[in-house]
């Protein structure tokens, strides 16, 4: 019986041996915890802090690496890396070009001249752009070319340069014995100023009682 009882006991010291989970390591200096998220697997977080799956497992004491729950609080070696939180890009904004708001009657004019400029040694389309006061993307569009690095000394380059003539709308003025059509901003006042006569003299000329009530339109004769 006692070779018998030998082999149980050696059966059982063996069950134990392997059965019994090893202990885990006492967080040291400078080690860090995780806390388990779920999806988590010891081979991603393993990955995530830069650490062997080997020195992870045998840290926290693990036999079975795949017995892992949302929770767990985990020791990190002191030789993980913790990654640094993503900050989200911000959106750029861009500018929106504002159009010029002109009153009624301005006339607008823009013509566009070219000239005719031979490309030279060290030059590049900022340079020339830069030299005529026009942009890229405007010597560009004239000539066809799709590579503003792509010129060569020699090639003859159409320079666009546009001019933009603004002539304001005339002001209407009307001259003594004459008609005036009252204009937006007008005054009685401001109108006997402008053709150097007396305000009441232009309000009696024109059956005007109240000298603060004229209207936009209105014909007025100027004695």
């Amino acid at each position: 019986m006692r070779p018998v009882y030998r082999l149980l006991v050696c059966v059982l010291a063996c069950a134990l041996a392997f059965a019994a989970p090893t202990p885990p390591v006492q967080a040291q200096g400078g080690s860090r915890t995780y806390v388990v998220q779920p999806g988590d697997t010891l081979f991603s977080i393993a990955a995530r802090f830069g650490v062997s799956l080997s020195e992870l497992a045998t840290i926290n004491g693990f036999y079975d690496i795949h017995r892992l729950f949302v929770g767990q609080v985990l020791i990190l070696p002191a030789t993980a890396v913790v990654p640094r939180p993503v900050t989200p890009a911000q959106p750029v904004v861009q500018p929106v070009p504002v159009q010029p708001v002109f009153p009624p009657g301005t006339t607008v004019t823009t013509v566009t001249t070219f000239t005719a400029y031979t490309v030279r040694r060290g030059d590049t389309l900022a340079v020339i752009a830069e030299r005529f006061g026009t942009t890229i993307a405007a010597i560009m569009g004239a000539n066809g070319i799709r590579n503003p690095n792509r010129i060569f000394v020699g090639q003859v380059l159409n320079i666009p340069r546009t001019r933009t003539t603004i002539v304001p709308a005339p002001r209407a003025v009307a001259q003594r014995g004459r008609t005036y059509v009252v204009q937006p901003g007008d005054t009685l006042f401001l109108i006997a100023a402008r053709f150097h006569r007396n305000v009441y003299d232009i309000a009696r000329a024109n059956n005007i009682l109240n000298l603060n009530h004229i209207f936009v339109g209105q014909v007025l004769v100027i004695p």
